[in-house]
């Protein structure tokens, strides 16, 4: 029985990670169809309608918004709309998570963590974290030589921020999404090939 159920789990550890992700590429597909079917029809007939043509459309779509950000016009109008959306009590932060999360696997120019650090404690262990803040010249108050780490707590979406002076802080050589994952599966994750 024990050489069964290893043998079930082993599958199990196996498969569940592939049909996770093929469940949520599938998700994005049917989703992005869904919304635009009746967008194609209005330039395609029923008849000339094949399945994927909605999806490649929300693709030029979202590529013709990225476009349109470099516009002054267009980066002060959604500039306003987002300060809007920040004053509504509950809505401000279901957008705040939303916009973090995105940035967290956005572009890197965008990503809130840049630099994977060591965190010396002073009972003599070090902690993985990500420098969030290099400076408070505009927050006197905190102190000079100071710097911002999140630490993220594993197996949950969630951490702690703490302000740490500079010489307790090195960066190390590591990339945030292996960070990540070491960090999230509290150090089970292995470094990818890859990223060596």
């Amino acid at each position: 029985m024990k050489f069964l159920a290893r043998l079930f789990f082993r599958g199990l550890a196996a498969i569940l990670p592939l049909a996770l992700t093929g469940g949520l590429v599938w998700w994005a597909v049917a989703a992005g169809e869904q919304l635009l079917h009746q967008a194609v029809l209005l330039f395609v007939d029923e008849e000339h309608y094949r399945p994927g043509m909605a999806f490649l459309l929300s693709i030029a779509l979202v590529m013709a918004v990225g476009m349109l950000m470099y516009s002054f016009v267009v980066r002060q109008v959604y500039r306003r709309l987002t300060s809007l959306l920040e004053r509504i009590p509950v809505v401000k932060s279901v957008y705040g998570m939303i916009v973090d999360v995105v940035r967290l696997f956005g572009s890197a120019d965008e990503r809130p963590f840049r630099k994977v650090v060591l965190v010396a404690h002073q009972e003599g262990f070090e902690q993985i974290g990500f420098l969030t803040r290099e400076d408070f010249h505009d927050m006197p108050e905190v102190g000079e030589g100071k710097v911002a780490v999140y630490l993220p707590m594993s197996y949950q979406l969630g951490g702690f921020t703490i302000v740490v002076p500079r010489s307790r802080v090195r960066e190390i050589d590591m990339k945030v999404e292996d960070a990540l994952r070491f960090c999230v599966t509290a150090g089970v994750a292995h470094r990818s090939a890859d990223s060596r």
